[in-house]
């Protein structure tokens, strides 16, 4: 996540420069075709650009919103695995009835699998090793166990079920407690799936298109709207306004998918640190790893 104040012109740039360097081209053409070869043909009717601008900021704030909406729901998502991941473990220390040194061994192991689960969360969320930091949580068993399964977080998710089971039957945890960490565990699964729903569901293919066809019509007829009026001053502003259309456009195409690993992502690698280090630290831990610092202005 991009947590700078101020943006960089290469960054601001970097994903439409190709676009705007053709506008420009093609701005520079009219005006010499229009001015120099006497192609008057080209002149367009500033009314009717003025309403298709219009037309397309609208499309364009809708799509803004609905790509916004995606990423804020991710980060109010990852927000309730903190809060959640939080709980269990408080919940473990509270509802499990043993002498204390077993007790200890017992939530020391729900909050490795936790904070496995958390990172095989991210990692799968981002297309990457499932198992990348996970596997430092887990026992050969457990890692064995998981790299079988296709969905490696809900094979984490189904040991810390397990878990809690064994621990029930054994009476080491009443019937009313197991119900209430079986709760925190269902809302952990919920968590699970709201992000893999995100993650799955592509952003209408037919709206993105006629948003880009729209933006490409405005842009081919925008000089010949400006050239007769303004002359030459028509390609620096053809140019500006494409810019903001692009630039709207492309916020929205990168907003709209929220791990995807990117600058503008949501920062699951940080967030699942915060996750490890508030949970061994709860367990009074030896070793509490280092918080994940910005680097270049973006924490991942």
């Amino acid at each position: 996540m991009y947590i700078k104040q101020v943006f960089s012109i290469w960054r601001l740039l970097k994903g439409i420069w190709p676009a705007l360097m053709v506008v420009t081209a093609y701005a520079t053409l009219v005006f010499y075709l229009f001015s120099y070869h006497n192609w008057h043909f080209l002149s367009f009717p500033i009314s009717i650009i003025t309403i298709l601008g219009t037309a397309l900021s609208l499309l364009l704030g809708f799509r803004t919103n609905s790509a916004y909406d995606r990423w804020w729901e991710a980060r109010k998502v990852w927000g309730e695995i903190v809060n959640d991941s939080r709980t269990l473990v408080r919940q473990s220390m509270s509802f499990i009835s043993a002498p204390r040194q077993e007790k200890d061994q017992h939530v020391s192991h729900i909050t490795h699998l936790q904070i496995a689960w958390c990172y095989a969360l991210s990692n799968s969320l981002r297309k990457e090793p499932v198992l990348v930091y996970a596997d430092l949580h887990l026992e050969s068993s457990e890692l064995d166990y998981a790299s079988a399964q296709d969905n490696i977080p809900n094979a984490i998710l189904n040991l810390l079920q397990i878990k809690y089971s064994d621990l029930h039957e054994e009476g080491k945890i009443e019937t009313l407690l197991y119900q209430n960490l079986d709760q925190t565990i269902q809302r952990l699964c919920d968590a699970m799936g709201k992000c893999e729903r995100i993650k799955n569901t592509v952003f209408p293919t037919q709206y993105s298109f006629f948003v880009h066809f729209v933006i490409f019509i405005f842009t081919l007829i925008l000089p010949m709207g400006l050239v007769e009026s303004i002359g030459r001053i028509a390609i620096p502003i053809s140019f500006t306004i494409s810019f903001l259309f692009f630039y709207v456009e492309w916020i929205a195409y990168i907003m709209q998918n929220p791990f995807e690993n990117g600058p503008n992502d949501i920062p699951m690698t940080s967030l699942c640190r915060t996750i490890e280090i508030n949970l061994l630290e709860m367990i009074g831990a030896p070793k509490i790893p280092e918080k994940i610092l910005p680097k270049k202005g973006v924490i991942m």
